[in-house]
């Protein structure tokens, strides 16, 4: 149903069968959305326009991945009906954005922003890590791991099926660097990041029913 539906992102809001919120939600919208309160949107400056396309982007490794690879936003413009919801605006805005946003260099964008894009991608191969091989260190999660099958993940998990998939070889200077800088953060920061992953799936399992 989630894949028949397009959710690119959960959690996903639909209301009378429209994508209204993905990924981020904004509950005092919701709420007025839900309470017929809700009041025009305000004009969003072009920036701030820009910046919601962002976080939209990283709140789902799918996409954060699929971005910080191949460096094509006019892709994800496509979609208007999930741009809109995990961007929070209204379909002026959208406009407007899908406008400016032609001329965006979308390379430069992702470059500015490198720093977050590795944080959300090693965020969540930890928490993968986590859910299939339990607590670990790097050091041997790196041995587990190696450049090669870290590439993989990178181009699979950005894809659902082959839908989305775009291949690359680590022969590509590019996409052979963006691996190099993926597993250097890891190096640097995933025993850090797995004491996060760890507390923080202690916490959601305090409400799971117990497993008989």
């Amino acid at each position: 149903m989630a894949i028949e539906r397009g959710v690119r992102s959960v959690p996903s809001i639909f209301i009378n069968g429209e994508l209204m919120f993905a990924g981020i939600i904004d509950f005092n919208e919701l709420h007025a959305i839900l309470t017929g309160s809700n009041k025009p949107s305000q004009s969003v400056e072009e920036d701030e326009l820009i910046q919601a396309f962002l976080r939209g982007v990283l709140d789902s490794v799918a996409t954060a991945l699929w971005l910080y690879v191949n460096e094509d936003c006019s892709a994800l413009l496509r979609d208007e009906k999930t741009l809109k919801a995990m961007m929070g605006i209204g379909d002026e805005e959208l406009r407007r954005f899908i406008k400016s946003a032609a001329k965006m260099d979308c390379s430069a964008l992702v470059s500015r922003n490198e720093e977050s894009f590795l944080r959300v991608i090693a965020t969540n191969f930890t928490r993968e890590v986590y859910w299939v091989l339990g607590a670990m260190k790097w050091e041997n999660v790196g041995r587990l791991y190696t450049r090669e099958s870290l590439a993989h993940w990178m181009i699979v998990r950005s894809a659902l099926g082959r839908v989305g998939l775009r291949p690359h070889r680590l022969s590509e200077p590019v996409f052979s660097s963006k691996v190099a800088k993926v597993q250097d953060y890891l190096g640097r920061n995933f025993d850090e990041l797995m004491s996060k992953v760890i507390k923080e799936q202690e916490e959601i399992a305090k409400d799971w029913p117990k497993l008989v």
